[in-house]
């Protein structure tokens, strides 16, 4: 007994060791997994044409869409019978699982596979003709402003356009083009009108790309000012934060010397006025000449006197019409 428990224990150990082959990310993905993984979400009475897209896939994949057609016609043999049972039964079950709480309740009362789905049809397609309009207003409406970008705004105008498609309201892509450039921003201007000079038809995307050039360019501009306006902003702070520098420091026992450059320029180009209205002499009244050189000053008629005196002129001397509020003109001239 012991020496065969050994033969087998050497054996085994003579035995090859085959390494084994794993591969990491792979994975064997039946039929009915992929459709597992196709599954939509919870219809919740909200968007019912982009759940129904996915819906109508999921049915596909899994071969029971053609239940909503209703039972063939004509005489079905036991098999054919049992074929139509069995995707029909599909169909119901795959259909109930992606209603909303909300509603299921009232569909799950239907026996027929194509009655259910019409009731769905007629109660949540028609409503859709709401939210068709909604989107068209969304598309009139849509404003480009300087803030936003304008390719954003061009693939948000073209979204708006596809989802159109979908309510059978196909717009012609000229038309698009052209509403987009008639939405350009009031900067934009001066570019919308070389666009409409060119007298060409565009398509959305070319349209698109034409104006993501332009605007890349726009923008490389932008920053390229704002670095050289920063830089001769800094230049002007530097110039102006000491204006008179004095130079040479270390001579003159240490005391610096202004060198004069900085020093403001003052200009001494005054004009002299000649139209400069004389008057009258002080003296005599006479208006061809002033006090200084009137011949009856006093220092002109005696002119051995000398000290200051005073000359006075009384304009009216017979005092006739001096009233409340009229007085005589005194002129007086010191000499």
């Amino acid at each position: 007994m012991l020496y065969l428990i050994f033969l087998l224990i050497k054996s085994f150990g003579k035995l090859l060791i085959f390494p084994t082959i794993q591969k990491p990310y792979y994975r064997k993905f039946t039929p009915s997994g992929f459709a597992a993984s196709m599954k939509p979400p919870m219809f919740e009475v909200i968007h019912y044409k982009r759940w129904r897209v996915r819906a109508v896939l999921w049915f596909q994949t899994m071969s029971c869409y053609d239940a909503t057609l209703g039972k063939p016609e004509g005489e079905l043999d036991a098999q054919q019978a049992q074929a139509f049972q069995k995707m029909d039964t599909l169909f119901k079950a795959a259909l109930l699982s992606v209603l909303g709480e909300n509603i299921v309740d009232a569909y799950a009362s239907i026996d027929d596979t194509k009655d259910m789905w019409d009731a769905l049809e007629a109660k949540f397609g028609i409503s859709d003709a709401g939210t068709e309009l909604y989107i068209m207003e969304q598309f009139y409406d849509c404003r480009m402003t300087e803030e936003c970008s304008v390719v954003e705004k061009a693939h948000e105008i073209q979204s708006f356009a596809r989802e159109l498609e979908h309510f059978s309201c196909m717009l012609p892509d000229k038309f698009v083009a052209g509403g987009i450039i008639t939405k350009l921003p009031h900067s934009w201007r001066n570019f919308a009108t070389l666009l409409k000079h060119k007298r060409q038809e565009f398509s959305v995307p070319d349209l698109i790309g034409t104006l993501d050039v332009e605007e890349k360019a726009r923008a490389k501009d932008t920053r390229a000012r704002g670095i050289e306006g920063g830089s001769s902003a800094n230049l002007v702070q530097k110039k102006n934060f000491q204006p008179h520098k004095f130079k040479n420091t270390g001579k003159f026992d240490g005391k610096a010397k202004f060198d004069g450059k900085n020093k403001a320029v003052q200009h001494m180009n005054f004009k002299k006025k000649n139209d400069k209205k004389k008057g009258v002499c002080h003296v005599c009244g006479d208006p061809d000449h002033w006090a200084p050189s009137c011949p009856n000053r006093y220092d002109k008629r005696h002119p051995g006197k000398g000290g200051k005196t005073a000359n006075v002129v009384i304009g009216d001397t017979d005092m006739k019409d001096v009233g409340y509020g009229i007085f005589p003109t005194f002129s007086m001239s010191f000499s």
